[in-house]
């Protein structure tokens, strides 16, 4: 499951800079949408990117604790 996690937030986070970064310089109402032009309302944009950047945290969130959980089987091997 670590795997899973950290792949998954590795693509969550690259899709967020891409959105992120494709954007800066576009106007409100040009917004670019992994390269290709959305003329829709831009805070449906945004708030999709938030959302993908919420699920990203979230990853990292899951991955970290897996990271860090000790097992039961790992208390035994200290005694």
């Amino acid at each position: 499951m670590k795997g899973l996690y950290l792949t998954l937030s590795i693509i969550f986070t690259v899709l967020v800079l891409i959105l992120s970064f494709e954007n800066i310089s576009a106007q409100c109402t040009n917004l670019n949408l992994l390269f290709f032009p959305i003329r829709s309302n831009p805070t449906i944009i945004l708030m999709g990117t938030a959302v993908l950047g919420v699920i990203t945290g979230i990853l990292y969130h899951a991955f970290l604790t897996k990271v860090f959980e000790t097992s039961p089987e790992d208390e035994d091997e200290q005694f």
